[in-house]
């Protein structure tokens, strides 16, 4: 196996196996030890990247990291003369071993019982979100503060402080019951709407998408199923919501791997299998009486898919949706998509009046700047367009996202010079 076949397998193993794996110490030993059930587990992907470079991949390599996560985990306890501590509450049956043992029922489980324990009420909702970003899918700081809108450094304090709650309130993981439940889901929910738009639009690197991400959000999301009391219609309805997104993925990204908008995808690429889901859990969420913003996403999501061309768009009906939906959740977010929208039905001048409106929350925002840009170009104002496309540009993190802004902007200049 090449070195790159070995990163790429790493990469896949740690998005695959980093949650169970913390998910399932978690459960086996104690929330007291989270720093430690961390540290074992990014030990054993080292160990793995060493050896794998030297001697062939062992033939179950997530069973190789879970042994040797383990095997980690109770050499720490020991040093720190804490492994009796936690003998004393969890089954002495968890030592140093060969062999690490598990069933696939007690992963789900684990997992489960993870999700709520990093939205405990103890802990502020927004350092739920990112505790649960940062223990459940292994994103970075600088990506969880993209997700969340937030500067890098006030995002590690938030989370070192969210880890001293976890580690001090939230004792033995458990499924919450009755109201708890409820009271707990919606921070959950959040949690995997968050990690799907991170994979969605990848905040760094050369890859647009991190099929990963958006593949770990949805697995998150089933497992929810797992539990009577969470199989609500916004579970379904965000379940709807990003499996009508995913289905758009083939087309998004071109045989060069350049960007590919909406208006340039070739939609016989659509997966239909991710469609024709998306239609059964739009169904079940549409029983409930109460329209939730997941619901209206997910109708938004799936008006953009279905369509037979990007000139047969609905986008007066998208609009609509806008409508009711910046009525539930007025985030800049959602009041710029509308914009966009704006910009299809009432034109590009409009849209900029309604720019003005957000402008504060949004300057220092690329992709604020980047459909300013286009905005201005749709009136053929070119010289202000490029003013903001540099300023976008400027911003871009994602490699992939800027070579394709890079591109616009020499289209945009040659215009310009005739």
């Amino acid at each position: 196996m090449s070195k790159p076949e070995i990163n790429n397998t790493l990469d896949h193993l740690f998005r695959q196996e980093y949650t169970k794996m913390v998910s399932l110490f978690t459960n086996r030993y104690s929330s007291a030890l989270i720093d430690q059930i961390e540290d074992a587990v990014q030990e054993s992907l080292l160990k793995a990247a060493k050896l794998w470079n030297s001697q062939p991949v062992p033939e179950n390599p997530s069973a190789w990291l879970y042994r040797v996560a383990n095997n980690q985990l109770i050499d720490q306890l020991r040093r720190q003369n804490k492994l009796v501590d936690y003998k004393t509450q969890k089954e002495s049956k968890y030592e140093a071993t060969s062999e690490f043992e598990f069933e696939e029922g007690e992963l789900v489980d684990g997992q489960l019982r993870m999700i709520f324990a990093c939205c405990h009420p103890s802990i502020k909702l927004q350092e739920q979100l990112m505790l649960s970003l940062k223990l459940l899918c292994g994103l970075s700081v600088k990506e969880i503060a993209r997700a969340l809108l937030k500067k890098e450094d006030a995002t590690k304090k938030a989370i070192t402080r969210a880890k001293q709650k976890f580690k001090l309130e939230v004792g033995e993981l458990s499924v919450p019951e009755g109201e708890a439940i409820n009271e707990r889901l919606e921070a959950v929910l959040q949690v995997i709407y968050l990690l799907f738009n991170e994979g969605y639009k990848a905040t760094e690197g050369d890859e647009l998408i991190r099929y990963e991400l958006c593949e770990e959000a949805i697995r998150l999301a089933f497992i929810l199923t797992n539990a009577k009391d969470c199989y609500t219609s916004e579970l379904n309805a965000l379940i709807a919501m990003m499996l009508f997104k995913a289905a758009r993925f083939p087309a998004r990204i071109g045989k060069d791997g350049s960007l590919l908008t909406l208006e340039h995808q070739d939609r016989t690429l659509y997966r239909d299998d991710y469609i024709q889901w998306g239609w059964k859990f739009m169904q079940e969420s549409s029983k409930a009486e109460n329209t939730s913003v997941y619901q209206l996403e997910a109708a938004i999501a799936s008006y953009y898919t279905v369509a037979a061309s990007y000139e047969k768009t609905n986008w007066k009906v998208i609009f609509k949706l806008y409508d009711g939906l910046v009525k539930l959740k007025p985030s800049p977010v959602v009041k710029m998509s509308r914009v966009f929208v704006m910009s299809k039905v009432l034109g590009a001048h409009k849209a900029l009046e309604a720019m003005a409106d957000i402008e504060s929350e949004f300057s220092e925002v690329q992709s604020f700047q980047a459909l300013k840009a286009e905005l201005y170009a749709e009136i053929r104002n070119f010289e202000t367009a490029i003013f903001h496309l540099k300023k976008a540009i400027n911003q871009a993190q994602n490699n992939t996202e800027k070579k394709f802004l890079e591109a616009k902007l020499l289209n945009w200049a040659a215009i310009q010079s005739v």
